[in-house]
């Protein structure tokens, strides 16, 4: 495939490959589905988040937050994974759904009855946790069902557009309800979303859903982990894949994890102010997963992925060293628009370099490394800020992150002889 320039278009049909996916009824209604269920929980963070802020000021156990958020995903998503290639995949994600509800609404009431503390908050977004390790690989690889081979970038695409797009609107709308009416009716908010991906679930035409392939006994479960183990070992492409999706989320996770400090400490803001930040970051990713498509039709894969990873890391610094809310919201604008050019990339990328019959431990794999690194990263990031200050912390999260450039020559995303599709 020739790589040229990439013209700048009169109109909006170069994104029609990109959205084909949505074409499909089965696929647009999951997606829609998806995208509320995901407004819920960026609201649900956000509240959660600011919370912290309120029951502690310690920065490493506002840092916590995050690791406690996706800690279940490092310890169980592989296990997820297994689960997916192994039993029928709906029911799977139908019981994951119920279980977060279940917890979501549990926070509610804790929050409300004011017996909410460091401790307990933590212990429940570890539970909250435990149901998306097991929904998130089943769920990727149930898109990936309802798509041909030809749309799976799209579908990808499609799929971070709906969780960014409501990380653009749900962590301002979140800040505003935090404000005005409490954490409580937040959290009881992303427990009625999850009914959505319920209804969604149900109107799945029976024949696009994998049938069970054995009973989910532990000796089953470890056997299917064995193989996928064995296929990931065996395959240096896909490790190489996993290396660097691991060193990008362990330096970047930070300016996450250390967001509600900033916005509370070096800008003086309150939730709303924090909910913009964050709103800035969904937007950004947003509008790059829109184009995603189409770069990996014009732009030569290694080179957009080296290019955003060094804008990224660039971004980072400035959210660390500015004093400004309307410059940090721009850098956070900045950054989401190159951190999902590179970790959907890399999912793609996972993908692509997988089978049918292992594609769901491979995911789990993938998002194994993504979230264990976003939660020791998140720690990590907390430490440094309670040991060295926020000035130093966040800036160090971008130079480190940065430093993930020198990894690509050695561990390429797909084989030369490979395009993106």
């Amino acid at each position: 495939m020739e790589y040229g320039v990439l013209p700048m278009p009169m109109n909006w049909k170069f994104l029609e490959h990109g959205t084909a996916p949505l074409r499909q009824p089965e696929f647009r209604d999951l997606w829609i589905a998806n995208f509320l269920s995901n407004l819920g929980t960026i609201m649900h963070g956000a509240a959660a988040a600011w919370l912290m802020t309120t029951l502690t000021h310690s920065p490493l156990l506002i840092g916590l937050v995050q690791t406690a958020a996706s800690l279940p995903a490092f310890l169980l998503g592989v296990a997820g994974g297994a689960l997916t290639d192994l039993v029928n995949r709906r029911r799977l994600l139908v019981g994951a759904q119920l279980w977060m509800m279940a917890t979501a609404a549990l926070m509610a009431v804790m929050a409300w009855s004011g017996r909410m503390k460091p401790t307990e908050l933590l212990v429940l977004l570890l539970l909250l946790g435990l149901g998306s390790a097991i929904h998130l690989p089943g769920w990727q690889t149930l898109l990936q069902d309802l798509v041909t081979r030809d749309k799976a970038a799209a579908a990808v695409s499609l799929n971070s557009i709906s969780f960014n797009l409501a990380r653009a609107i749900g962590p301002a709308l979140g800040g505003f309800l935090v404000g005005a009416f409490g954490a409580a009716w937040v959290f009881a908010l992303n427990a009625v979303s999850f009914v959505a991906v319920l209804a969604g679930l149900q109107r799945v035409p029976a024949h696009l859903v994998v049938p069970s392939r054995g009973r989910a006994t532990p000796s089953a479960v470890l056997h299917s982990l064995a193989e996928g183990w064995k296929f990931v070992r065996r395959s240096p492409l896909i490790g190489g894949i996993l290396l660097r999706t691991g060193w990008f989320m362990l330096t970047g996770s930070g300016v996450w994890a250390l967001l509600p400090v900033v916005a509370r400490d070096h800008l003086g803001t309150g939730a709303t102010g924090y909910g913009i930040l964050l709103s800035a970051f969904g937007l950004g990713s947003v509008i790059g997963a829109l184009f995603i498509p189409a770069f990996r039709r014009r732009f030569p894969l290694e080179r957009m992925v080296g290019i955003s990873l060094l804008v990224f890391s660039l971004s980072i610094l400035v959210v660390g060293l500015s004093r400004s809310l309307h410059v940090v919201a721009t850098a956070m604008l900045v950054a989401g628009l190159f951190w999902i050019v590179v970790a959907v990339n890399h999912n793609i990328s996972v993908q692509h370099c997988s089978p049918d019959w292992v594609r769901g431990r491979t995911i789990s794999f993938y998002l194994l490394t993504f979230q264990g690194s976003l939660a020791v990263g998140s720690w990590l990031a907390g430490w440094v800020a309670d040991h060295a200050g926020i000035g130093i912390a966040v800036p160090l999260c971008g130079v480190l992150c940065a430093t993930g450039i020198f990894l690509i020559p050695f561990f390429p995303l797909a084989r030369p002889e490979a395009t993106p599709s």
